[in-house]
C-alpha cells in the first residue's frame, strides 16, 4: 500500500523505551534515588496498565479532543475578524463530555493532598449562561483571612502546575467554614 492508499490518522506512538523515558523521568523530577528492584517494579506497573488497556487509549483521545477545543477555540479568537458573513450566536454549547471532564478536575483537585485545608464537602455547580463552575466547599476548621489568601493561593498554584482547561476567577468567604471559588473554562 502506498502513502497515498493509507488513510490519514493520528497514530501516537508509545512502546517500551518510551516507558522507560518516562518512569525514568517521574524518578527525576520526584528526586527519588530508587534501586534496580524499585526501577523494574514502578516499569512494569505502568507498562501493564498502559499497553494492555483500552481505557488509556480512550484517555488520550479525550484529551486530544480536549486540546483541538482549545486550539481552536485560540485560533478562532484571532482569526474571526478576518472572515465577511461569520454567523455566530451569542450562546455557545458546551459538550457534555467536556463539562464531565471538568467536575471530574474539580473533584480531584479538591480531594487531592496538595491543600492544607480539609473539606468536609464539596458541591460543584456549572452555570451555562455564565459558563463558570462555582464550588462550595466546606472546611472542617474556621477560616481566617490569612488562611483563606493561602487557600487561594494554593489554588491558583494547582492549576499553574497542572496541564488544565480550569481558570481560577475568584473566590469569596460565604460563612466561618463556607468558600465559594469560581472557574471559568478554557476552550
Amino acid at each position: 500500500m502506498s502513502d497515498e492508499d493509507k488513510p490519514n490518522k493520528l497514530v501516537f506512538q508509545f512502546d517500551t523505551t518510551s516507558i522507560l523515558d518516562i518512569v525514568g523521568k517521574w524518578f527525576e523530577s520526584k528526586m527519588i534515588h530508587y534501586s534496580d528492584e524499585m526501577f523494574s517494579d514502578y516499569y512494569e506497573h505502568v507498562k501493564g496498565r498502559l499497553l494492555t488497556s483500552e481505557s488509556f487509549n480512550d484517555y488520550l483521545l479525550l484529551r486530544v479532543n480536549e486540546l483541538i477545543f482549545k486550539l481552536l477555540g485560540d485560533y478562532h479568537g484571532k482569526k474571526k475578524e478576518t472572515y465577511k458573513d461569520v454567523a455566530e450566536e451569542e450562546d455557545e454549547l458546551v459538550p457534555q463530555w467536556f463539562l464531565t471532564e471538568r467536575y471530574t478536575e474539580i473533584q480531584e483537585m479538591f480531594s487531592s493532598k496538595f491543600f492544607k485545608h480539609s473539606f468536609t464537602e464539596i458541591d460543584v455547580e456549572y452555570d451555562s449562561a455564565l459558563k463558570i463552575f462555582s464550588v462550595t466547599l466546606h472546611l472542617e476548621k474556621e477560616i481566617d483571612s490569612s488562611s483563606y489568601e493561602i487557600l487561594l493561593n494554593d489554588v491558583r498554584s494547582y492549576l499553574k502546575n497542572r496541564i488544565t482547561l480550569l481558570n481560577f476567577n475568584h473566590g469569596k468567604v460565604l460563612g466561618p467554614n463556607i468558600l465559594d471559588i469560581t472557574f471559568g473554562i478554557d476552550w
